[in-house]
């Protein structure tokens, strides 16, 4: 008998985008004190997947619940791309849910999950990215998203999603995510802020979670656009920030506005760090935490 059910699941991950989008103040990105424009669209988005979230968890393939989703997602509001990210990330988690039987089951099922998903999840995922068009995509020399041959080299050799996405692991985060079991989201988010809630609410626990993950992850957002040696830059700033204190100090939050302006004022995005942070709120939430 599984653990959750697939409108449990659902929430739980909608609950999470809505947890991310709130967490504040996240440097560079929309969060619950942005321009009203910008994070209705957030919400819109976050509330679309839903349906695609509990389709997953009740069995249907990675793939095909991406595609759908991608394409509600930029329906239903007007900003372009909102969640991509996370949810490539969240679906494949979504669908391990509803197979595990016990929290402590989950991380090896989703491994499982992300072992099954073939040549046909593939070509639907890169369909998925294509049509999105997130910015800062550049060319490639395998699998390129926007060469036409792609999906047809996908199908031909059969290529697994792990097999696509392994040689982009030091590169981009969801495939230092399907790659390596979650390692991000579990280790650096979901456990670092379970022990941050045992002693600050849930937002500073957030808002110290997002530099952790940065201090450890560079984030690939900033990577693709200003160049690896920048968001390595920038993780190191992180972990500076994190320990003076964080956001839990008062030296620390003072660091933070710092930094945070630094981030602003160069027009950086760590738009992965936050999908990271949203699928540690999933975990947190299947956990069995409330806010």
């Amino acid at each position: 008998m599984t653990m959750y059910s697939p409108e449990e699941i659902a929430r739980c991950c909608t609950s999470a985008l809505l947890l991310e989008l709130a967490t504040t103040p996240k440097p560079g990105l929309v969060d619950r004190n942005s321009a009203p424009e910008p994070y209705s669209q957030f919400i819109a988005s976050a509330v679309s997947l839903y349906r695609h979230f509990r389709q997953a968890a009740a069995g249907a393939s990675v793939g095909k619940v991406v595609v759908r989703a991608a394409e509600d997602m930029m329906k239903i509001q007007t900003g372009g791309n909102t969640h991509l990210g996370a949810l490539l990330l969240l679906t494949p988690l979504a669908k391990a849910a509803a197979r595990t039987e016990k929290f402590s089951e989950l991380r090896p099922t989703v491994l499982t999950v992300l072992e099954k998903m073939n040549s046909v999840d593939m070509a639907l995922i890169l369909q998925a990215v294509r049509a999105v068009n997130p910015g800062g995509l550049g060319r490639v020399a395998f699998l390129d998203v926007k060469s036409p041959r792609t999906r047809k080299i996908v199908l031909k050799r059969r290529l697994s999603v792990l097999d696509g996405f392994s040689p982009y692991r030091r590169m981009e985060v969801v495939a230092h995510e399907y790659t390596t079991g979650y390692e991000a989201s579990f280790v650096h988010g979901y456990l670092y802020l379970r022990r941050r809630l045992q002693h600050e609410d849930w937002n500073t626990a957030g808002v110290n979670t997002f530099l952790n993950i940065l201090s450890h992850l560079p984030d690939s957002h900033i990577s693709r656009r200003f160049g690896p040696a920048t968001s390595r830059m920038i993780s190191r700033l992180a972990k500076r920030v994190l320990d003076s204190g964080g956001y839990t100090t008062d030296e620390g939050r003072k660091n933070y506005e710092q930094f945070a302006q630094r981030i602003k004022a160069a027009g950086f995005k760590p738009a992965a760090t936050a999908d990271l942070l949203a699928v540690s709120y999933m975990i947190l939430l299947l956990s069995g935490w409330r806010p």
